[in-house]
Order: C-alpha cells, then sequence, then structure tokens
C-alpha cells in the first residue's frame, strides 16, 4: 500500500470484522501465519516509506552488507537493516508460538535454524554501524527463543546463544557506557525509542543468557522507565506520538513483563500507563479502531501500539481497551500482539460495552467524539508542545473522521527523502492551521487553554497558537476554538480569533480533503463526497470557490482547498463550518454569524443550531 494514511482507510483487506472475533478466530489467524511462513523461502521486505521491495535469503547466514543494498535515501546512510529486523521478529515470533503453543515442531526447527544462522553475522548494528533498533529487535528475538531450552537441538542451541553472547558483548557492551553513562541526568529527549528500545531488549536478552552486564542494564531501564512516566505526567506531556509510543512500549512491556518489578510498576505507574491507553483509544477513526488520526507520523504499518494495549489492558482490565480490540482485524495486528490476546483470552472475548464518548486533553491533541461506530464523528486539534520528534509544529490543526475515512486530514506523516513530496509533508499547506503573512509556526509550543462539554453535549475545545511563530507583534494572540455539537452526522464549527497582529496581516487557512473523496462548489460551500455521504464545508470569510482547489506538489492524494483573507486592522476572526449530510443533498447549510451567535440552519427542514460567539 502506498505511504499514505488513506490506502488503509480504503483497503478492504483490512475491513472492521462484523463481530467481535473469538477465540477460534484468533487460533485460525495464527495458524494461517504459520502456515505462510513455513512454506517462504526467501525473506521479502517492504520499505513502505520509500517504495523498494527487496528478497533475503532464509536462512540469512550474513548480515546484508551496503554494498549488496541499493541507495534508498543519496542524503543518508539508508537504515534497510531496521525493516529487515521487523519481518525477522514477526516471522520468528509467529514460528515460536506455533512451536511452543500448537507443538508445530517444523516451525520449530526452521526458528532453531535461523536463529542458529546469526551466529555467522559480523555484527548486529545499523547500516551505520551504530547500535541502534535492529540490535534490540534481534536481542529480542534471541531472549524470546532462548529463555526456554527444551526441545532445542544441541548445536543450534549453542550457535544461537553464542549470537546473543556475541550482541551482548560486541554491540552492546562499550556502546551502553558511552550511551547511558552510571548517573547521567535522564532528560526527555533521551526517551527517544532507538536508545530505549535497545537498552531494554539488551537487558531482556541479559537476564535469560546470564551476562555480566545483566545488573547494570537492568537498574538502568528501570531508571529510563520511571523518567519516563514521570515526563508523561508531568508538564512535559511526553509523546512521539501514538503510533512511536506503542513502538517504545512494545519493547518496554515485553521487557518488563519477565522482570520482578512488573508487578511494582504496574500499582505505582497505573496513570502513565493509562495515558498511553487514551490516545490508542480515543484517536481511533469511526469503523475503523485499528487506525488513528493523522497527526505527525501516525504510521499505519506500525501497529505496534495494539500489542501494548492488549498487554495493558489484559492486565488492567480494561474494559474499553477489550472493546476496541475485540473489533481489531487480526490480520492488522502484529504476531506479539496475537500472542497476548491468547494469554488473556478469557477477558477479550467477554462481551463488552461501547466506551463513552468525552472530550479529552491528550499528550499530543485534544479528541472531541460522539461515539466509536462508522456513523460518529470524532475531530481531533492538534496540541503540539513537544520536543520529541515524529509530531509537526502544527497547533490547532483540525481533522475529522467519520465513517472509517479522514475526511479533513493532513498528510499523516513525514517524507524522508529529498523532493516535493518532502516538501510537501512539512510545507505550509499541509495543515489548516492559519498561516500568517506565508508563515506556518515553526515551533512546538501550543497553550491549551479548555476543554468543555455544554449541557446539550457540545465539546468545546481552545488552543493558543501564538508562542509558534516567529516574527509576530509581542503582543499579538492567534487563538482557535472548535466546537462538536451532537448529532447523526458532523455538526463542527472552527473559530479563529486574531489580536494585535499588524495591519494589512494575510492569513491562509488550507483544508486538505480525505484522497478519493469528490469536491464540488455550491453557492459558496465546498462539498466532499464518497458517493454516500457528504461533508460541506463554509466560512463567514467570504464564498468558496473552485478556483481555489489544488493538487499541491508532492501530495499522494489529498486535494488542498486554500482561502485567504487580510485582516486590514491587524485583529478579527473567522468561523469555519464542517457539515455531513447525505449525497442526495446538494443545498448546503444556511450560516448566519450574528452579535451573540453563529447559527447553522439544514436547507430541508430549516433545523438549526447556534454557538455562542
Amino acid at each position: 500500500l502506498a505511504y499514505e494514511p488513506s490506502s488503509f482507510e480504503s483497503a478492504p483487506a483490512f475491513a472492521a470484522p462484523k463481530a467481535p472475533w473469538t477465540r477460534a478466530d484468533l487460533q485460525a489467524e495464527i495458524a494461517t501465519r504459520a502456515s505462510r511462513e513455513k512454506q517462504r523461502r526467501e525473506l521479502d521486505v517492504y520499505y513502505y516509506r520509500i517504495g523498494f521491495t527487496l528478497a533475503f535469503p532464509l536462512p540469512l547466514a550474513r548480515r546484508p552488507a551496503t554494498a549488496d543494498l541499493p541507495a534508498g535515501i543519496a542524503t543518508i546512510k539508508y537504515p534497510w537493516l531496521i525493516w529487515l529486523a521487523w519481518e525477522l521478529d514477526e516471522r520468528w515470533r509467529i514460528l515460536h508460538t506455533a512451536w511452543r503453543h500448537d507443538g508445530d515442531t517444523e516451525a520449530g526447527a526452521l526458528l532453531q535454524r535461523e536463529l542458529a544462522a546469526l551466529a555467522t553475522w559480523e555484527n548486529f548494528l545499523e547500516n551505520n554501524n551504530q547500535t541502534g533498533l535492529v540490535t534490540g529487535h534481534l536481542a529480542g528475538c534471541l531472549a524470546l527463543a532462548l529463555a526456554d531450552p527444551r526441545g532445542w537441538d544441541a548445536a543450534l542451541l549453542a550457535h544461537a546463544r553464542q549470537a546473543a553472547q556475541a550482541l551482548l558483548d560486541r554491540d552492546i557492551n562499550g556502546w551502553f557506557v558511552k550511551a547511558w553513562p552510571a548517573g547521567a541526568k535522564l532528560t526527555p529527549a533521551k526517551m527517544a525509542n532507538i536508545p530505549v528500545i535497545a537498552l531494554v531488549r539488551a537487558a531482556q536478552l541479559a537476564r535469560v543468557v546470564r551476562h555480566p552486564l545483566l545488573d547494570s542494564l537492568e537498574e538502568r531501564s528501570v531508571d529510563v522507565l520511571r523518567a519516563w512516566c514521570r515526563f508523561r505526567t508531568g508538564p512535559e506531556k511526553h509523546t512521539e506520538g501514538p503510533a512511536y509510543d506503542g513502538y517504545l512500549f512494545d519493547s518496554l512491556t515485553e521487557w518488563l513483563a519477565a522482570s520482578p518489578a512488573w508487578a511494582g510498576f504496574l500499582k505505582t505507574e497505573a496513570v502513565a500507563f493509562r495515558s498511553l491507553a487514551e490516545p490508542w483509544i480515543d484517536l481511533t477513526l469511526p469503523g475503523r479502531v485499528d487506525l488513528h488520526v493523522p497527526l505527525g507520523d501516525v504510521e499505519a504499518e506500525m501497529p505496534f501500539w495494539g500489542t501494548v494495549l492488549a498487554r495493558l489492558g489484559g492486565e488492567y482490565r480494561w474494559r474499553d481497551a477489550g472493546w476496541l480490540l475485540g473489533r481489531f482485524p487480526l490480520n492488522r495486528l502484529p504476531a506479539a500482539a496475537l500472542v497476548a490476546l491468547r494469554e488473556h483470552a478469557a477477558f477479550f472475548t467477554q462481551p463488552f460495552p461501547a466506551p463513552a464518548p468525552a472530550a479529552r486533553e491528550l499528550p499530543h491533541a485534544a479528541a472531541l467524539r460522539t461515539g466509536w461506530t462508522a456513523g460518529d464523528t470524532v475531530v481531533a486539534v492538534s496540541l503540539s508542545r513537544g520536543a520529541m520528534g515524529h509530531l509537526h509544529a502544527d497547533a490547532g490543526h483540525v481533522v475529522l473522521a467519520w465513517h472509517g475515512r479522514s475526511w479533513i486530514t493532513d498528510p499523516g506523516y513525514q517524507q524522508y527523502k529529498p523532493g516535493p513530496e518532502r516538501d510537501y509533508t512539512l510545507g505550509v499547506r499541509a495543515h489548516n492551521a492559519p498561516v500568517i503573512n506565508g508563515a506556518a509556526q515553526k515551533t512546538r509550543a501550543a497553550e491549551f487553554r479548555e476543554l468543555t462539554t455544554d449541557a446539550d453535549g457540545t465539546q468545546r475545545v481552545t488552543v493558543d497558537m501564538s508562542k509558534g511563530f516567529a516574527g509576530l507583534p509581542t503582543a499579538a494572540s492567534v487563538r482557535r476554538s472548535v466546537w462538536l455539537s451532537p448529532g447523526a452526522q458532523p455538526r463542527v464549527v472552527t473559530r479563529d480569533v486574531f489580536r494585535h497582529c499588524a495591519p494589512a496581516t494575510e492569513i491562509a487557512t488550507h483544508w486538505l480533503g480525505g484522497a478519493h473523496l469528490a469536491w464540488a462548489f455550491v453557492e459558496g460551500w465546498a462539498r466532499l463526497s464518497d458517493g454516500e455521504h457528504v461533508l460541506w464545508i463554509g466560512t463567514t470569510a467570504g464564498p468558496l470557490q473552485a478556483a481555489q482547489l489544488d493538487k499541491v506538489d508532492g501530495s499522494r492524494g489529498p486535494l488542498t482547498l486554500g482561502h485567504r483573507a487580510v485582516l486590514a486592522e491587524g485583529h478579527g476572526e473567522t468561523w469555519w463550518a464542517l457539515v455531513g449530510g447525505e449525497a442526495t443533498d446538494w443545498q448546503p447549510p444556511i450560516m448566519e454569524l450574528g452579535a451573540s451567535a453563529l447559527t447553522l440552519k439544514s436547507p430541508t427542514d430549516r433545523a438549526a443550531w447556534a454557538i455562542a460567539r
């Protein structure tokens, strides 16, 4: 699939199940994967970020040399071994569970042979000869398989243990001393996924083979996890976004689950662990619980978060996690998630009520939603305010999802390859937060102001974006408020308020419609359609016209509706309305801005709702 979120939204192979899966369905998925892995004669790896597919022999008796690999991205040494390690990890975990849980000796023989082949690798480093993700993934796989020596061929077991010893002695020992010096201060920046994954997976392996580094690795790993929890629940609201938080905690929870510290962490860090689950649940698309709204690098190709939700949800008995995972397409889950769900199957195969919708502040976004079924609406508003990568400087950016699709969207990723696509994913037209005099926000400096729910169920969030812009007058302020009113179809209003800007300031706003949706323009409104449903886009700042619609260079799918207005005196406000309907609707809503409220009316039954100014 294309490296673009809508490709997963539209892929029929990943459709949500019509009913929660059963234990038999779970076992059938594992068996299907095991059968497929046993038939493979080579490992094909899809490098989805850059569109390459490469093949590697099985077993892989030597570390792929840089000379054997294409450039990928000419400006960097492309990390080919990361995605290779992901594929090996998936394969080996399926073979392992088929062997250990289902008694499949053929799967066990393949696993033993391929892990033993690691003994002939010259090292377990990245292409740039640095300890990193490939080191961590291979350490985790060796730890999983070597934890139980029963049933191993003696010679193959010796070779696999030799590989484990070499990984720790050669590729972890010196790196650990430099990367994690004793007594060094832990900061949010140190919590990045790459060094932490390498650290905790090394600790996991050291525990299994009883390596002399074990105590030092364990102690530092515990320190790092406690620091992460402190930064997550503190004013830093630490995050790398839902996809990469999930990727990090896939390793952290597997290391921790086999540690004596596991029970203590479950008790003392329950708030921090629950803060992981909330974005994973609250930012899913209505009707597609396996996908998140595209804010930052959502990485639909990285559903590691499902594994962590299964592990933690099973331990804490989170009923909303049980409801969501029961509707997760099993063919989208990592192998480790299938294993965790089977371990906690008595819990996850219960009937659960749907989660109760509520407005929620999350580390990198505010989530407003009416529910989780396909006909419900979710609106996510970026609260970009941390220094970590994988998130964009897009405070106030709005994403609207409905019927399993992102109707108002953004690229959802950051292309690393130079060229028009990278320019687009990081450019001024990639988000719908205001662009002031041609400049988008430069820093992640959102200031969360309010999150309320009115008596009628209308949810509202306000975010101050002022500090994200460079060069504004000292007293200038830029705020966005977003309302979601209850109803069977989306009823969303956005208001941008500008104060104390320079006279003649130009404000540009760019609305990206979901890929594969059809555009039309009727009576000053823009109309998005999927053939069954429509979303109307309107503004108080003048009519919207077809000439404003553009295919931005580098866009893999979304078209962009660009609007410009001028603040003659340096202050003012702009209202936007996003209103859902049926495909038979070709008359837009009626919008009236009065002294006290913005009123929207249906053109058919004249039903109205108002948002107070």
